[in-house]
């Protein structure tokens, strides 16, 4: 065959088969009859060399190996040949014909890179290395070679101890003499034709183990990369190479797991694998994740396959570890028998690995000890003090998501430290998830697992985890004097057995669940933490305002007939009716279709019932086969002096001697129980944590109160109906207070009223009074304003329908006018907030000292989004202007407001007042796709008033941010570049060249703004003071503000943000 070395190499009966030589010539150690069969090959390469061949000096330095695919005399080798064009240890590789005439293939240098060609003294600078010895630590590296498509491929490894090499992990069978004791020059010349050469001529280049395998599942589709890494072994076995025991494990795992049959769902569709592999960048262990329509057979057998890809890996390290303390077996001696045996020992002890190896105990120490002491450095290097609740969350959250355990989990975490209290929720996979075979190293003998044998190793497995996780709640704060503990299991095995369509299709979608807990995503939410406008950012166009299906959402009491969710299906054919006769009225005026949209309408399949879906095990809860297995309390002293006696031997007997409430079968495995406690328990929370502001009565320390801009938690108030809803229940807890003087009643409810300064309530303060000093109950507080609004923008559409414009806008202008005076006429600032974390942005950033700051009520911020909207459709964006005003004025810290006025001034031009409107949302972005339109509406008003730097500095950090988000962006910045060339004007080429032009100009470079320090400051003071709704927010907030590729919100911060959850 022809190779990438210019030879032509037949096989050969010897082929394998190589014994080192030392500088003298090499011994025609073949027979007669061998040599007869060779002389034809070795005439051929003879000719294929003879144009560059040298005869080397008596003096020249030389080491000749004698491998068996090398016909004739000829050999291979290394000469120090004179150039001075080498600097330092640069030697030549190639054949030697004799012990005199010498043909180079490569050019070897002392950093361990060997450079192909044939040139004597040929000038390396620019040549890619085509191998590599790499340097993973001092004395112990890789071997890598490039392979026929360009990339380089892991081969072998090396070591070096007292100077001397030593070459490990080789495919090719190797005496001795030619893999230990080398020196620098013999190990790279012996690697590279033993591991990279020969073996590619040969069409075997197939590196060993472990390493082989990883490169695959790294580039490939991961089924296939599977099959491929077993058809690389029996292949390497049948040209008589070598093939690891950890090799052979990782073979009869993946049959174990079904891998290497046909898995309907699981095959490749046109080349695509609905699987898709990915390493978690916190524990290093391997997670699937996959399309949504994944049935659950198939789904249940990629889990089965993911937890044996992770236990090869767990056994891969733990042969690293072994191989960096210099203990056996190592990847270069290990049996199948000996991986197979850590395989067990690592199920058994999941502690052993649970941080990663560079976290392993060393040997005689206890590996729960190492867990323990980790989580206390831990919790010391997140932040002081360690009794923090946002301390603790943190660090447990970061803790749980390092955990490196083979199958698939998921940690529910909930904390109260003022009461000492902590309670964990543990959930994971069960029996069809555990080894069917093991090695008795007793008897010597594989055993096939029964399956009582399997169900008691899953109920231990679960035990021992849930007991590792209450170590590290011990360890993580002094002051966790309890840890109770919610055992949990999927139900897989029970949803396959039911054979019933609606369970399968539940399973399914918790499947889909845990899946979306190992990439970060939280899932959909629709919570009272939960923004306004339904979580939407970035372009304007496609954020709108409430629809009429939300008429009622700003009532303070609901009324008769009030209008219903547009989901009832008795109304249904009556809007499809009005919604065709809209869509026949302004056909062709191109009004934008978003634009009485709902913004809070959630994506098909999600419903907005208990508020509780920003958590993804929600769904898992819901499901009809999840199960609990256990529930205990474990107490501190008594659970850490348990640890210490008897660390995991014996789990079962550590949860019964707590009480735990446990139930195992006659086979050994978990019964499903009746929990004695539920994690949403108010001991498992500081008091009133899940209570909003508006409800809350909660007054702030200095510090707190400087960082959040208010005295107490009212002033984080977002919710105009709820603020009035707690004055009502005031008034009437007033009126039914009999210590209290009737005197004091009125004038304390008058206190109440001034303080909330809203105009409609404040009509009703001299009836209030009234009512408490003539001592009878208050007159329910009547809110009509948002049902005004309402019905003012339900005639509205009626009058559009009917073909009436003018007379729509001329009456919504009417309303909006009076409304917008009476706002103004008190002495407080009307404002509308969309999230708890634009509140604290605003009260930070643009609230005066002592200001009294009044909720509008929402819709008539709608209602003005309305008109703007429907103005720049149908009339232009003059008539718009003054909308777009009021939004702005009403909530300055909303980026929509901005970003929608930023538009409409570049509609008319206005390319100074555009970017103004553009920095200014800029300044109050908290999310990377309000801050990437931001930036890219900035580019373009900037390169209109010929700023070219900064414009492209702007889409260049528009681009960065949100890459792919905004389709026109690349072809304007193209073009720009192109513009500015032409006129020889220089521009930033890249995202630190445009941070710093941005800020050469005093721009703002996003997330380095003033808001996101606020907002991290705000986070952790709302935690710690025990306000998780506008937390939630806020921890969103500051998780999307990290510069990160994944949008922020990685899997640490979501699981953060879900402890923050009811």
């Amino acid at each position: 065959m022809v190779d990438p070395f210019g030879a032509t190499l037949d096989q050969h009966p010897g082929k394998g088969k190589t014994h080192g030589t030392d500088a003298a010539p090499a011994t025609g150690s073949h027979d007669a009859q061998g040599a007869g069969q060779r002389s034809q090959a070795e005439q051929a390469i003879i000719e294929q060399f003879a144009g560059h061949t040298v005869r080397l000096g008596p003096l020249v330095k030389r080491h000749m190996f004698d491998f068996d695919e090398v016909p004739g005399r000829l050999t291979l080798g290394w000469a120090q040949l004179p150039s001075t064009n080498y600097q330092g240890n640069v030697f030549s590789l190639g054949l030697f014909a004799g012990r005199d005439r010498f043909a180079q293939i490569a050019v070897a240098d002392s950093k361990g890179r060997v450079f192909v060609g044939n040139e004597i003294g040929m000038d390396t600078q620019g040549i890619e290395p085509r191998f590599i010895f790499s340097k993973e630590r001092p004395d112990y590296g890789g071997i890598v070679g490039r392979d026929m498509t360009g990339r380089m491929t892991w081969l072998a490894a090396w070591s070096r101890k007292d100077g001397a090499y030593r070459l490990e992990q080789m495919r090719r069978k190797l005496p001795a003499t030619m893999r230990e004791g080398l020196e620098y020059r013999d190990a790279i010349a012996i690697a590279f034709f033993a591991a990279y050469m020969l073996p590619q001529m040969s069409g075997a280049l197939i590196g060993f183990g472990a390493g082989n395998i990883f490169r695959r599942l790294n580039r490939e589709a991961p089924i296939g990369a599977i099959r491929r890494s077993v058809r690389d072994m029996l292949e390497a076995r049948a040209r008589d190479m070598r093939v690891s025991g950890l090799e052979d494990h990782f073979a009869e795992l993946m049959r174990e797991a079904g891998a290497l049959d046909e898995v309907p769902g699981l095959e490749a569709n046109h080349g695509a694998e609905p699987l898709h592999l990915y390493t978690s960048s916190y524990s290093g262990a391997y997670f699937f994740t996959w399309d949504s329509s994944l049935a659950l057979a198939p789904a249940l057998r990629a889990l089965a396959i993911e937890g044996n890809l992770n236990r090869f890996a767990m056994v891969s390290s733990w042969l690293e570890h072994n191989s960096r303390l210099g203990l056996e077996p190592t990847e270069e001696t290990v049996t199948r028998e000996q991986a197979a045996a850590i395989d067990m020992n690592l199920l058994k002890n999941p502690a052993l690995l649970a941080l990663g190896v560079d976290h392993a105990p060393e040997p005689g120490h206890s590996s729960m000890q190492a867990l323990f002491d980790a989580a206390g450095k831990t919790a010391g290097s997140v932040g002081e003090p360690a009794d923090s609740e946002w301390v603790y969350r943190q660090t447990m959250s970061l803790l749980i998501r390092r955990l490196r355990l083979p199958y698939r989990f998921d940690v529910a975490l909930r904390s109260n430290l003022a009461e000492g209290r902590v309670a964990v929720g543990f959930t994971t996979a069960g029996v069809s998830m555990m080894p069917a075979t093991c090695y008795d190293e007793k008897t010597g003998q594989w055993v096939t697992l029964s399956d009582k044998e399997r169900a008691a190793m899953s109920a231990d497995y679960n035990l021992r985890v849930g007991l590792m996780l209450a170590l590290m709640s011990f360890g993580a704060c002094d002051k966790v004097r309890e840890v109770s503990l919610h055992v949990d299991s999927l139900g897989l095995e029970e949803a396959v057995a039911e054979q019933d369509t609606a369970i399968e299709a539940l399973m399914s979608e918790a499947l889909s669940a845990f899946e979306r807990m190992h990439t970060g995503d939280v899932g959909p939410s629709r919570s009272k933490a939960e923004p306004k406008d339904g979580d939407m950012h970035g372009d304007p166009s496609r954020t709108a305002a409430r629809s009429l299906a939300e008429m009622g959402g700003d009532t303070f009491m609901p009324t008769a007939g009030a209008p219903h969710d547009d989901a009832d299906a008795s109304s249904s054919d009556a809007d499809a009716s009005v919604d065709q006769r809209f869509e026949d009225l302004v056909k062709g005026i191109d009004i934008d279709e978003t634009t009485f949209a709902d913004p809070g309408e959630q994506p098909a399949g999600f419903k907005n019932d208990d508020g509780d879906q920003d958590d993804p095990m929600n769904v898992l809860r819901r499901n009809p086969t999840v199960r609990t297995l256990a529930t205990v309390r474990f107490t501190r002293d008594e659970f850490l002096a348990r640890i210490r006696r008897d660390g995991l031997e014996h789990p079962q007997d550590t949860y019964r001697m707590f009480d735990a409430t446990i139930d195992v079968d006659e086979n050994g495995g978990l019964k499903q129980i009746v929990p004695d406690f539920d994690l949403r328990d108010r001991g498992f929370a500081p008091a009133g944590s899940q209570e909003e502001p508006e409800m809350a009565d909660h007054e702030f320390a200095p510090q707190a109160a400087q960082a959040l801009g208010a005295r107490n938690a009212l002033g984080l108030s977002i919710q105009r109906v709820d603020v009035m809803q707690r004055a009502d229940s005031e008034f009437h807890r007033l009126a039914s207070d009999t210590t209290m003087p009737s005197v004091a009643k009125a004038q304390e409810a008058t206190r109440i009223i001034d303080g909330i300064a809203d105009p409609e309530l404040s009509e009703q303060s001299a009836a209030i009074a009234g009512a408490l000093i003539d001592g009878r109950d208050t007159p329910a507080i009547e809110l009509n304003l948002a049902a005004r609004i309402d019905a003012e923008r339900g005639r509205m559409h009626d009058l559009l329908f009917s073909g009436q414009a003018d007379q729509a806008c001329e009456s919504a202008e009417e309303l909006l006018t009076s409304l917008d005076a009476l706002y103004a006429q008190g002495d407080g600032v009307p404002r509308y907030f969309n999230s708890y974390a634009e509140r604290v942005v605003y009260n930070r950033l643009f609230a005066t000292p002592d200001e009294r700051t009044v909720l509008i009520p929402d819709n008539l911020f709608y209602m003005h989004m309305e008109m703007a909207d429907m103005y720049a459709q149908l009339k232009g964006s003059k008539e718009a202007l003054p909308h777009l005003n009021a939004m702005v004025a009403y909530a300055p810290s909303y980026p929509l407001a901005h970003l929608k006025l930023a538009v409409q001034l570049a509609r008319d031009e206005d390319w100074d007042s555009a970017r103004a409107a553009c920095l200014n949302a800029l300044l109050v972005a908290l999310d990377r796709d309000d801050a990437a339109f931001a930036y890219y509406r900035l580019a373009y008003a900037e390169w209109m008033q010929d700023r070219f730097d900064t414009a492209a500095a702007a889409y260049i950090m528009s681009n960065h941010i949100a890459p792919g988000q905004i389709m026109t962006l690349e072809d304007e910045l193209r073009e720009l570049v192109s513009r500015a060339d032409s006129q020889c004007i220089p521009v930033p080429e890249n995202v630190q060249e445009a941070a710093m032009v941005l800020r050469h100009h005093g721009l703002p470079v996003w997330p380095d703004t003033e808001a996101a320090g606020i907002v991290r400051q705000a986070v952790r003071i709302t935690v710690d003071e025990g306000l998780f709704v506008p937390a939630r927010t806020l921890a969103v907030a500051a998780a999307r503000m990290n510069d990160t590729e994944s949008n922020g919100i990685d899997v640490v911060q979501a699981q953060f943000i879900r402890s923050l959850s009811e």
